[in-house]
């Protein structure tokens, strides 16, 4: 029994090999927030957490407007609208376009049957539908029509203009359609072959 004792209190007994490891341990052993390694593991899933919110937060905020509710009445819409353009055609209709500094300038061809009371122009940005201008032309006598903006305009805009017969917008003969760099050039002549 005392050998035993013995060997139990050898084995409880410090050496000096255990001695500097728990010295190690005790010296290396500080709270877990203050390693290096928990934090770093942490951060690796945290960062991409926080990019993800920001994605979608993003595209939250600046969604695309691409897709249409009504299809259906969109495409009646396109087949008028198309009717429009072939009415145009068959009157084999053009106009020249002239913008100088925030002035716009429409010139119909001499010779034609009625001239409209008024043109609607419609100017769309490519890519930013916010600066969208609709305005109406007043003839201003013999073909010629004139409106005045705001502001000058500057780059790539795409052109529609339209017959205006009666007392609301709605009463459209035809349609000319065209393209025109402004920062090339200030003249486009539109036709039913414009595009």
């Amino acid at each position: 029994m005392t050998a035993l004792l013995k060997w139990k209190a050898a084995s409880l007994a410090p050496r000096r090999n255990d001695r500097e490891y728990e010295m190690a341990v005790t010296m290396d052993s500080k709270p877990w927030y203050r390693q290096f390694w928990p934090w770093f593991l942490i951060v690796l899933p945290g960062t991409v957490v926080v990019a993800g919110l920001s994605t979608v937060v993003i595209a939250v905020r600046h969604a695309d407007n691409l897709v249409v509710d009504e299809y259906y009445k969109e495409g009646l819409a396109i087949n008028r609208k198309l009717s429009l353009d072939r009415h145009a055609a068959e009157q084999d209709i053009t106009a020249r376009l002239a913008m100088g500094g925030s002035r716009i300038m429409v010139q119909l061809p001499l010779g034609l049957d009625r001239y409209p009371s008024e043109l609607q122009l419609l100017l769309q940005h490519p890519t930013d539908r916010e600066q969208d201008l609709r305005l109406v032309l007043a003839n201003q006598g013999a073909g010629h029509y004139t409106q005045t903006l705001a502001a000058p305009l500057s780059g790539r805009w795409y052109i529609t203009l339209k017959s205006v017969t009666g007392d609301t917008a709605e009463a459209d003969d035809w349609r000319l359609k065209g393209e025109i760099n402004l920062n090339k050039t200030a003249q486009l002549e539109l036709s039913s072959r414009s595009l």
